[in-house]
């Protein structure tokens, strides 16, 4: 998360506050070993990650450009000189 802080400037400082926050609490709820506490806080900071345009990798919104490039150029995806046996 804080890597994913450091190079995203767009989110700003009261949902920044409340990552960390939340990222607390399931360090708090692993600490004492309270997995009802961990589930709870983990599925608000996945809620907080989503709205602050992350995904749970980190990684960013796929443009639906990128995608719909990625698609087509999808060598997987065409058909293959390879006959059915």
């Amino acid at each position: 998360m804080e890597h994913d802080l450091a190079t995203r400037r767009d989110i700003p400082p009261a949902e920044r506050a409340a990552l960390r926050a939340q990222a607390r609490a399931i360090d708090y709820g692993e600490a004492n070993r309270d997995s009802d506490a961990v589930t709870r806080a983990n599925a608000v900071y996945l809620t907080l990650r989503e709205a602050a345009g992350l995904s749970a990798g980190g990684a960013r919104p796929v443009d639906a450009i990128d995608a719909l490039l990625s698609g087509i150029l999808d060598a997987g995806a065409g058909g293959s000189d390879v006959p059915n046996t």
